[in-house]
């Protein structure tokens, strides 16, 4: 899940490098690097953190990328503030705190980063480490959809369709399932496949409902093959 700002630095090395021409190579990366985090460049501090969260010059130390992602992420890197509260949700590094995880998701997602904001409203969707709250769960789920993603567009589908957070709007919830099903995303299918069988929030049409259906077996729903039983 980590942004791959090393990818910058190693574009450089020629792809006929000896194996331990490119070790060396990566060391004097990575000391140059170290070099800038010490006089506390930002930019530097979060490709430290990157390059001990990959193993980049060696043995990957999840603690010591936590360390350079917070130095980063208080100087207001948004990159390194997703990235800290990503460590602290996945519990990589052997420390999982979703409470230190929201905060910065919540800092990274305020600065516009939308990954942020989707694992931040995953964590208000299920309540992990804050109280429950779908109203925000649907709020920062809303923005992502709005900037096209698949996954929480299907999210705000589903909270309109069963009224979590918002007022139930079936109507609404056909909308951005659409949009989510537009880019194959099977869940978002096979609830269309589901609304279009019985008229929720849209006409009924078994026909579509078959087409969503088979879309959805297509991209790896179980589910779908069932309701195309049914359907038969």
């Amino acid at each position: 899940m980590m942004h791959m700002a090393v990818a910058a630095l190693t574009a450089v090395v020629a792809v006929g490098l000896l194996a331990g021409e490119r070790v060396e190579f990566k060391e004097r990366l990575m000391r140059a690097a170290m070099q800038k985090a010490k006089m506390g460049d930002p930019n530097a501090l979060f490709t430290v953190g990157e390059m001990h969260y990959l193993g980049f010059a060696g043995k990957k130390d999840y603690a010591k990328a936590r360390d350079y992602f917070e130095r980063a992420a208080v100087k207001g890197h948004t990159k390194a503030m997703f990235n800290l509260g990503y460590l602290y949700f996945s519990g990589k590094g052997g420390v999982r705190d979703y409470r230190k995880a929201q905060e910065w998701f919540q800092k990274a997602a305020e600065q516009g980063d939308p990954k942020a904001m989707r694992y931040l409203a995953q964590i208000y969707y299920k309540g992990l480490g804050v109280p429950q709250d779908y109203a925000r769960a649907f709020r920062w789920y809303k923005k992502v959809a709005d900037l096209g993603y698949p996954e929480a567009q299907y999210m705000v589908g589903q909270m309109y369709r069963r009224g979590l957070g918002i007022q139930k709007d079936p109507k609404r919830a056909a909308i951005y399932l659409e949009r989510s099903a537009k880019q194959r995303c099977a869940r978002a299918e096979l609830e269309l496949g589901k609304m279009y069988l019985v008229g929720e929030g849209v006409l009924k049409d078994p026909k579509k409902a078959e087409r969503y259906f088979k879309q959805a077996l297509q991209d790896g729903s179980a589910e779908a093959e069932e309701y195309l039983k049914r359907l038969q």
